[in-house]
């Protein structure tokens, strides 16, 4: 009874720790976008409904559509690769234990 309790916490543990970073990632979806967007050089338009980037364009294509060039830095690419690798990581390790604890076990 005692390794299935055991088996019954890890599972919790590594469930809410998924469900803290899926919601960290739709809290923070925008942020994750701006941060793709501007990962090369990008021109940056405020509209009505948010920002809109367009990536290669060139001052002056970014000055008729009344927007601002924004610098690109290449590490931005980092962020939306580690809340995958984190993701995956926690989703699996839960799935893994959900099943132990259910009682499902894959046939050798």
């Amino acid at each position: 009874m005692s390794s299935n309790s055991s088996s019954l916490g890890k599972t919790v543990f590594w469930g809410a720790m998924t469900a803290a970073l899926y919601a960290f990632l739709f809290i923070y979806a925008d942020e994750f976008v701006r941060l793709a967007h501007t990962t090369v050089d990008a021109c940056v338009v405020q509209t009505g409904s948010g920002v809109d980037y367009y990536n290669m364009a060139t001052p002056e294509l970014c000055a008729e559509k009344a927007g601002s060039m924004m610098d690109g830095i290449w590490w931005y690419v980092f962020a939306p690769i580690a809340m995958a690798f984190a993701l995956s990581y926690t989703h699996g390790i839960f799935t893994g234990l959900f099943w132990d604890v259910v009682g499902l076990k894959a046939k050798k």
